[in-house]
């Protein structure tokens, strides 16, 4: 979940192995670096909105900080 460009999902991947059920990310850029490296994986987008009862369960989830800028928590460009 805010899966970002996949760095965290690389690193997990790497030290537990299996295989990558889903994504959740909302930002363009980043889900299309996603759909690159991990075509054919589903990436459900907002989780806010995503019915969690129609996704598939996983054995180890993994989650970013969501985007700040998007929060509304910090200014859209840096000052100073």
């Amino acid at each position: 979940m805010c899966s970002g460009y996949g760095g965290l999902d690389l690193g997990v991947q790497a030290v537990f192995g299996g295989t990558i059920a889903w994504h959740a990310e909302v930002a363009p850029g980043p889900a299309r670096i996603l759909s690159r490296h991990w075509p054919g994986v589903p990436n459900f987008g907002d989780i806010t909105a995503v019915n969690w009862a129609d996704v598939p369960e996983v054995c180890v989830l993994t989650a970013g900080f969501p985007c700040q800028r998007r929060l509304g928590r910090r200014p859209p460009r840096r000052t100073g």
